[in-house]
């Protein structure tokens, strides 16, 4: 495909602010890798891997320009501003938001950002999201595939999807540790938990009606959904079996699921193909998840050569679909 610069809608930025409530946080242990990573462990399992030295603006900007990237859309995943009691939480979520909006002032063209919401205290989730789109306009927020273990179409959060519907709010749920036993050796909560969460979340905001219900709602999705392509059928087979999965949820599931967006944070071919088959391609939107992965973001646009597309697909893929969503409409 022609070059053409690039929104990466999968970023990550980690601000010394958060870096240092996480280490200083009771409910959860950290410690240092050789490789110089900062881990930490989080209800069971490995919740986040930080690269250090943590590459900052300059160097951002540096790799940006070299392959390509003309945004970066920052955000904060797991275990974003849940592992603090609400009133700490939302002082740390204040911090990280407003340094998120400086880089976006700073830097217009090359920097939006996700912001994060103290979701387990629901005045504070509601007043947060106020102030982030009134005084800071950022563009959406980075929620988790669980809140602290809550499940997202849980009661108390009805009052933040009605008003995110009633704003057409962009909402980009990150994985995080599951509720699983089993995950707490060999690193598994991030390796594989997190993507059966992304699974599960999904599948429970299409039963009990959450995506019926706030249709205005802009939905992304990390990872190509878990793997939630290989599994697409399963969905509406047990719908139609079981009355339950029928009683908030009049549709078929996929028919809530092809309404949403995923991300290409993968660098493995046939799932690449196999989510486009699936989902069809202009559900998609380009993301590395950087600076996560060793080799940074060039492999990943590297792995969408596995995708056939034509120069119009292309460009919905890699810059126009994320456009769309940080322009405040849906795709």
């Amino acid at each position: 495909m022609d070059t053409q610069p690039v929104i990466d809608l999968h970023v990550h930025y980690y601000t010394d602010t958060f870096v240092e409530a996480v280490q200083n946080a009771d409910s959860i242990e950290t410690y240092w890798r050789d490789d110089g990573r900062l881990v930490a462990l989080w209800r069971g399992g490995v919740a986040l891997t930080v690269p250090q030295p943590h590459p900052g603006v300059a160097q951002r900007l540096e790799m940006m320009d070299e392959i390509g990237i003309q945004t970066q859309v920052l955000s904060v995943p797991s275990p974003n501003a849940y592992f603090l009691p609400g009133p700490q939480a939302d002082v740390v979520a204040r911090a990280v938001n407003e340094e998120f909006a400086g880089i976006s002032r700073d830097h217009p063209e090359r920097f939006r950002s996700l912001a994060m919401v103290v979701m387990q205290d629901a005045d504070l989730a509601l007043n947060g999201l106020t102030y982030v789109l009134d005084e800071l306009g950022m563009d959406g927020v980075m929620l988790l595939s669980n809140i602290d273990g809550v499940p997202l179409d849980d009661a108390r959060f009805e009052p933040f999807w009605q008003a995110a519907n009633d704003r057409s709010l962009l909402v980009y749920v990150h994985p995080t540790v599951p509720n699983a036993s089993h995950l707490d050796t060999y690193a598994l909560s991030i390796a594989i938990g997190f993507f059966g969460d992304t699974n599960l979340a999904i599948s429970r905001l299409a039963y009990s009606g959450v995506f019926e219900r706030y249709p205005a709602i802009r939905w992304v999705f990390s990872h190509l959904g878990g793997t939630l392509p290989f599994m697409f059928p399963r969905l509406d087979s047990y719908w139609r079996q079981f009355p339950e999965s029928r009683e908030h949820c009049p549709r078929p599931p996929t028919e809530y699921v092809r309404d949403l967006v995923f991300d290409t944070a993968s660098k493995h071919g046939p799932a690449l193909k196999c989510a486009v088959e699936t989902f069809g391609l202009e559900r998609l939107v380009f993301g590395s998840d950087f600076p996560h992965v060793p080799g940074g973001t060039k492999p990943y646009l590297e792995a969408l050569d596995a995708i056939e597309r034509t120069p119009e697909e292309d460009h919905r893929l890699v810059v126009g679909n994320a456009q769309t969503l940080l322009d405040g409409s849906k795709v």
